[in-house]
Order: C-alpha cells, then structure tokens, then sequence
C-alpha cells in the first residue's frame, strides 16, 4: 500500500492491523527484559510493541511516515508511563531518518510484505546499517495471498537477508493474524 493510502487510512480510523495479539516470540523477549539495550521498531504505527518493550526495561525508538499515527503513540506511552522516542521516518530510508545505529534489537510487526521489490531492497539495506553486529530482527509477515498487503514468502525473506543476516527461527503464528486463514510468519534473524 502507498504513503498516501496509508496516512488516508489512519485519518479515517479505519486501521485494520492494530489490535490483534502480539507475537508470542516478542512477549519471550519483553520477559527476558532489556536492560536498557537499544531497540528499533521499523513502521511501528501507534507504537505497542514499542510500548511492550520499553516496559520490559529497553530503550526504544520508534520509526513511522504517518504523524498521526506518531502522535497516538506519543500518547499512549505516556499513558502508559514509558518514554519511547518517536520519530518521523521512512523505513525504506532509515539512514536518512536521524536514528543512529547500534540497535540490539529490531521489530516489523508488519511492514516488510506490503513492500515492493525495489523498496524491500531499500529497507533491508537500512536495516543492515542501523543493526548493531549479533543484533536480533523479529519479523512478521503475511505470506503471499489474499487481499493487501501483498505479503512474502520465507525463502524471499530468507533469499533477501542472506547477505549479513542469518535465519535462527521462523514459525506460523495465525493467533496473530487480522485476516482468518492467512498465515502469518515470525521470523527471528540474527545479525552477523
């Protein structure tokens, strides 16, 4: 889906992928806690994995292009009594984004399958510079099917990082899925 559809949609209230379950792979890791490490959620919308993490004792920073969706999260974590520091950014540009680098640990509960080919390239290229060596990537993603987004297979997401990243879990999760009978994959890499 395009920028544009993306900040209509979010204007109109109507954002279907907010408020399903959370990974059970990311609760593992917000148990295991933080203690302060950096953490990265690329296209966290209204922040709740940022959320979760940065209450987990991890110093979060959150990357979206919509401010409205920046500004919720701004809210809800104060609500939530945590800081995580959000900022306007694009995911496929995250160099450019004024994050830094070095983060231990990095979250696309959802962005990476409604990429194109050219912009996927972009974003993993990012995500690369920005990841501390041994940092860990969770990623979750529709496979291919279906209606938007257009989702990714596991040997594109494994065919895409192979280059710096290595796959160290990958497993169904559809308790986590928006849409019934599409599977949804969690993907755990590991940077080397």
């Amino acid at each position: 889906m395009s920028r544009l559809m993306f900040s209509l949609m979010y204007r109109l209230g109507f954002t279907p992928w907010e408020g399903h379950a959370l990974p059970q792979r990311l609760r593992e890791i917000a148990e295991r806690g933080g203690g302060g490490e950096r953490a990265l959620e690329v296209g966290c919308g209204t922040g709740d994995m940022s959320i979760v993490l940065a209450r987990a004792g991890w110093d979060v920073t959150g990357v979206d292009f919509v401010e409205r969706a920046l500004k919720k999260a701004r809210a809800k974590a104060a609500a939530a009594g945590v800081r995580v520091r959000f900022v306007r950014g694009d995911a496929t540009k995250l160099e450019e984004a004024g994050i830094g680098d070095g983060y231990r640990l990095v979250l696309d509960g959802g962005l990476l399958h409604g990429l194109s080919d050219d912009d996927r390239d972009a974003y993993v290229r990012g995500l690369t510079a920005v990841a501390a060596p041994g940092a860990a990537l969770l990623l979750v993603a529709f496979e291919p099917g279906g209606r938007a987004p257009r989702g990714i297979a596991p040997a594109d997401v494994a065919r895409r990082f192979s280059a710096g990243w290595e796959m160290v879990w990958d497993a169904r999760d559809d308790a986590i899925s928006n849409q019934p009978g599409r599977p949804v994959r969690v993907y755990e890499l590991r940077r080397r």
